[in-house]
């Protein structure tokens, strides 16, 4: 009879070692493999600049020079240009409502004015013409109609008498009797065609008196416009203020629409900065700022933003929020903070060359024992001029290096011919 052959197992305390060995060999195995992609590059650490990713007190906020600039400025654009004359006002001087500043001369509105005169001139002596004709005309047909009555009325008698007297008595035939009567008919139809013919007259002489009217109205508009144009040609300050600048010569030709001079309100001011497109969509009316001005701190608020960007910046202008400080000038130069949101505690990192190079994705970390250093994958938030916001990647007390990185070409780890010394 046969007999079953049982299979021997390996006692499980020697199991369990090879396992670990074989686990030891194949991680050796994917470190040599790993490793063997890497690109290292030896570095003079004296050469570098490290910071210390660290946990404390965040604001964003962001500084720029802003201008202090009148609150009120009216701009002297001419209206319809013309070769300089006078010159009664120099830039850089105080001026009063209605100063005259300068005198154009334009041959061509001169020309204009005189020719537009003229045909007012002779539009009101058509217009008088015409009604006097008009007026004559309706006393004709009014004398016509007066004699048409008049005949009428004769006629109106005479048949009447003819009717109540016996005709054969009076010596009249019947046939003068009839045409007696025609002769009143006929009449009275004349007499109505007068009264139609003289309200239509009436009607087509009030049209074109009324044509007449709007025409000569039409050249008195001309007329008043082509006055207040010459009389643009002098040019009056349109405010109190301080004349700014004057950019005219005597004898020089200037278009209507050019800009020759400006007038500043100089009892409020406000400040104009330039700002980095990247604040685009923070910066709103409304945020607030401070600058510091003789060791004292003063607000400012944003009150208009201006959408275009030049040279990646858009422009804005900015209130003083409470204190004004005393003796600010027109022009003078004052570095504002604006903030965005109230501060915090956040992970943050020193702001530094890196980010030109990695757009914020990644850095260089230092290694335990400060031998080498490696990169890092991370995640940045917000900004200010000293800061970044970390987000993911790293935790505080991780030393990076934050110094540019254009010299590494991209390498995976760094080598430090010295180790660095790391905080303990």
């Amino acid at each position: 009879m046969d007999r079953k052959i049982e299979k021997k197992w390996l006692p499980l305390k020697k199991v369990i070692p090879i396992i670990m060995i074989c686990l030891l060999i194949i991680f050796l195995g994917f470190q040599v493999i790993s490793r063997s992609g890497t690109t290292r590059l030896r570095v003079d650490p004296s050469r570098i600049t490290m910071s210390e990713v660290k946990y404390g007190e965040f604001q964003e906020y962001y500084p720029f020079d802003g201008t202090v600039i009148p609150l009120t400025s009216v701009y002297l654009d001419v209206e319809q240009g013309g070769r300089v004359e006078e010159i009664f006002v120099e830039g850089g001087k105080p001026i009063q409502k209605g100063d005259l500043i300068l005198r154009f001369s334009n041959t061509t509105l001169q020309t204009n004015l005189i020719n537009t005169e003229n045909s007012l001139l002779e539009n009101l002596d058509r217009q008088r013409n015409t009604q006097l004709q008009l007026a004559k005309d309706k006393l004709t047909r009014k004398e016509a109609l007066l004699n048409l009555t008049y005949e009428t009325i004769k006629l109106e008698k005479q048949y009447k008498r003819y009717s109540v007297l016996n005709v054969e008595k009076i010596g009249i035939s019947e046939e003068d009797y009839e045409t007696l009567s025609d002769q009143l008919e006929y009449k009275k139809a004349q007499m109505e065609f007068q009264k139609e013919r003289n309200k239509q007259e009436d009607l087509i002489g009030d049209e074109q008196l009324a044509q007449a009217k709007k025409a000569i109205e039409r050249i008195n508009l001309s007329l008043d416009l082509l006055t207040k144009q010459i009389e643009s040609l002098n040019v009056k300050a349109p405010i109190s203020g301080y004349l700014s600048s004057i950019s005219a010569e005597i004898g020089q030709n200037i278009i209507p629409g050019q800009r020759i001079g400006q007038i500043d309100i100089l009892d409020k001011f406000k400040i104009r900065a330039g700002v980095d497109q990247y604040y685009n969509s923070k910066v709103t009316v409304g945020v607030k700022g401070r600058f510091t001005l003789d060791n004292k701190s003063y607000g400012v608020e944003v009150t208009k933003i201006y959408p275009e960007v030049i040279n990646n910046l858009f422009t804005v202008d900015m209130a003083f929020s409470g204190e004004v400080p005393d003796g600010i000038k027109r022009g003078q130069t004052l570095t504002v903070e604006l903030s965005f949101g109230e501060p915090g505690q956040s992970l943050m990192v020193n702001k530094g060359g890196f980010y030109q190079q990695t757009g914020g994705r990644w850095v260089y970390m230092i290694s335990g024992d400060g031998r080498s250093a490696y990169r890092a994958d991370i995640r940045l938030g917000r900004q200010n001029p000293r800061y970044f916001e970390v987000l993911e990647g790293l935790k505080a007390g991780d030393m990076v290096i934050t110094s540019g990185y254009d010299t590494f070409k991209e390498a995976d780890e760094l080598v430090f011919e010295d180790a660095v010394k790391l905080k303990e």
